[in-house]
């Protein structure tokens, strides 16, 4: 969602103290992606391997969380959501934006992008790229929907740590 200047907004930890220096930390890559499969084996088995093949691996090989939504019960039990969590150790550079442009497209042919691009923001860099189809095509893996950003690592303290719907998604550097 846009802000008041066309930028998406970016929620920040509470108690995050403002500055007015540029961001000079640790980036995240946030990864959500929704892929239609009828069950968990074949998702671990064929779709994150062919995932993986696409876009590297996360949390530096260490997997993907699958989440579990069975709260929700008007949702469609075909789809499984994916999350992880991976760092990029700062400061910012260009190869980051660069390598994260490649990755998702060769996820997927078109994105959604809003970003924040200024590298001496106090917030630094952030890009919110979203994709999504009605139907997957027939490759594996089936991806439906992704939601990814690439934004800064306001922990400081050596790990990702971002809940993600009902998972906590953390991963050590």
């Amino acid at each position: 969602m846009p802000g008041s200047s066309g930028l998406p907004f970016q929620l920040l930890p509470p108690g995050l103290s403002t500055s007015e220096e540029p961001f000079a930390g640790d980036y995240d890559i946030v990864w959500s992606i929704y892929i239609r499969c009828n069950n968990l084996q074949k998702l671990r088995g064929t779709h994150i391997p062919a995932l993986e093949a696409l876009i590297g691996q996360p949390h530096g090989g260490k997997g993907w969380v699958i989440d579990n939504e069975s709260y929700n019960e008007n949702r469609d039990r075909s789809l499984k959501r994916v999350v992880a969590v991976e760092r990029l150790e700062g400061p910012y550079t260009e190869q980051f934006l660069l390598d994260f442009m490649k990755r998702l497209y060769s996820l997927a042919p078109s994105w959604n992008i809003q970003a924040r691009l200024n590298p001496s923001h106090p917030q630094g860099v952030y890009v919110c790229a979203h994709f999504s189809r009605e139907t997957p095509a027939s490759e594996v893996p089936a991806v439906v929907d992704a939601l990814v950003e690439l934004t800064p690592a306001f922990t400081g303290d050596g790990q990702s740590g971002r809940y993600i719907g009902s998972v906590n998604a953390l991963a050590d550097t």
